[in-house]
């Protein structure tokens, strides 16, 4: 008697549990959600200066590429130097990182499951040419004004030579 109880015990629990969602008219809508969080797939990730200060880059071209189909997506990253791509399908997928003014990078391939989400930092460097190293190092205002007031002292203090 106490077995037959129990049996009709958690049937009825489990009957419950399952109208649940279509007592609300539910059930198509968490179908089709469980499907596509199965058949997609999300890549995140953000692309920094490869420096201490670690500073974001904005609008780098992230190309990432299927390495089996050769399907490739193209996002940019925001101010924040960060991207997204939603809806792939699962797979292996390369990442390459692409902003003139910097050296590309490509990124080892990784794996990314149905439903899963990877996440990467990529770091840039800088190409860096002699006047892009002195622009950024040596040539600033200050340096400018330095000048500037040297050159004033220097004619200041200058005896004026006449033409004897």
């Amino acid at each position: 008697m106490v077995r037959i109880s129990l049996i009709a015990t958690l049937i009825i629990c489990v009957s419950i549990s399952l109208s649940i969602p279509t007592a609300h008219g539910e059930e198509k809508d968490v179908i089709s959600v469980e499907i596509e969080g199965i058949a997609t797939a999300t890549i995140r990730g953000e692309v920094v200066e490869a420096s201490p200060e670690q500073i974001p880059i904005e609008d780098v071209n992230v190309t990432i590429v299927n390495t089996s189909t050769g399907e490739e997506y193209t996002v940019t990253t925001d101010i924040d130097g960060a991207y997204v791509k939603t809806g792939i399908p699962a797979g292996r997928y390369t990442t390459i990182v692409a902003k003139k003014g910097y050296g590309n990078r490509i990124v080892k391939s990784e794996v990314v499951a149905a439903g899963g989400e990877i996440f990467g930092r990529i770091r840039m460097i800088k190409n860096e040419t002699i006047t892009t190293f002195f622009l950024d190092n040596f040539f600033t205002w200050q340096l400018l004004i330095g000048f500037g007031i040297g050159f004033l002292v220097a004619l200041i203090l200058n005896p004026r030579r006449s033409g004897a």
